[in-house]
């Protein structure tokens, strides 16, 4: 009942993996959605006005209509356990709590769970965070040596897309086409070759493929990081396996 139980629970989890994945952004979408993260980079401050149910740049045309602006924070986030490098976007006193955290304890140090605490479209939607865990060393050379979205282009495009009545979350991506790099693909067969085979069903399944090499090189890092939790996860049960009371 435990293993049936655990596996409700590990479902769920990648249920709600799945839902924060596709596109940039970070998506927490309902009342007690988390996400544990950890902050890259250099945060991207924009003056904002809300009209028709999205954020638009403030500019003068709306300064001459009496509109006034409020601040939104767009900051790079690497999602822990995938390691996939996405876009949050918040408000300044979920910002102002964040600069709280970083003098206390170093953002590029911890990852921290952020929660939201509203429903969906709810105007009085805040977000909570605190230290989730704190990085290894190693972690955190991972972590910083990530590649991030550079946020001005970002938001560039995005506005482009709008004004042509295009969404550049689904315009192609010649990266999105490109095959994984030649070496990751590689060490990753390296890897998986030393697991059971169960374990390199799974990963191929994940990602929909027959072969490594026919992975894109947008989820490069997203199949590395599931390497490297099939390979901690096998090691854990061959360790579990072991007769204590054996020779």
């Amino acid at each position: 009942m435990k293993h049936m139980a655990n596996m409700w629970e590990q479902t769920a989890a990648m249920a709600k993996q799945h839902e924060q994945q596709g596109g940039a952004w970070l998506k927490l979408a309902n009342d007690g959605d988390t996400a544990v993260v950890v902050f890259l980079g250099e945060p991207h401050p924009r003056e904002v006005v809300f009209v028709d149910n999205k954020f638009v740049p403030f500019d003068e045309t709306l300064k001459a209509q009496g509109q006034k602006p409020s601040l939104r924070v767009a900051l790079n986030v690497a999602v822990y356990e995938t390691r996939e490098v996405k876009v949050m976007e918040q408000a300044v006193t979920f910002f102002n709590t964040l600069m709280e955290l970083r003098a206390k304890y170093g953002l590029e140090k911890w990852a921290f769970e952020v929660k939201r605490r509203g429903a969906a479209k709810d105007t009085k939607t805040t977000y909570s965070i605190l230290p989730d865990r704190q990085l290894t060393t190693e972690e955190m050379a991972a972590f910083q040596s990530l590649q991030q979205h550079d946020l001005p282009k970002l938001y560039a495009a995005e506005a482009a897309g709008a004004a042509s009545g295009a969404s550049p979350a689904s315009a192609p991506s010649a990266k999105a086409s490109e095959p994984i790099d030649v070496k990751l693909a590689q060490a990753m067969a390296t890897a998986l070759k030393a697991l059971p085979r169960e374990a390199v069903d799974r990963f191929l399944q994940k990602f929909a493929v027959q072969r490594i090499r026919d992975i894109p090189a947008s989820k490069g890092e997203l199949a590395r990081a599931f390497v490297d939790s099939l390979v901690a996860e096998y090691s854990a049960e061959s360790v579990a396996d072991v007769d204590p009371f054996g020779p």
